[in-house]
């Protein structure tokens, strides 16, 4: 809370005194009025200090977790790019693997045909 809204020994004399006078003479209606104004003008500037504390509070952990976010999106990020890195390696060598791998099934199933073929000439009818 403010150090405002915090009474002083010598405030609080004044308000004794004050409320001393008031006890052994009455005060004039503009006096009164003004000390209610100064009492309540008092507890506004107490409320705004404690609301402008209270903003500058929630600016403080906004910033703070603005930056908790980007330290997050920057880490989750790199991760990212990382295993997309690592996979994107790996399906290009499977991939290579499966070219090569239906070539070598092509060039068997072209042998198996021609063996095929020599098989029925020299086989007789």
């Amino acid at each position: 809370m403010s150090s405002r809204s915090k009474k002083t020994p010598a405030s609080s004399s004044q308000a004794s005194s004050s409320a001393s006078q008031s006890r052994s003479s009455p005060l004039s209606p503009t006096r009164l009025t003004r000390l209610q104004e100064k009492v309540e003008l008092q507890n506004l500037n107490d409320r705004l200090a404690n609301y402008i504390d209270r903003v500058r509070q929630l600016e403080s952990e906004n910033n703070r977790l603005t930056i908790q976010i980007t330290t997050t999106q920057d880490t989750i990020s790199r991760e990212v790019t990382s295993v997309r890195g690592s996979y994107e390696k790996e399906l290009s060598d499977t991939r290579q693997l499966l070219d090569e791998t239906a070539k070598e099934k092509a060039r068997l199933q072209l042998e198996a045909g021609r063996a095929r073929a020599e098989l029925g000439e020299l086989t007789p009818k």
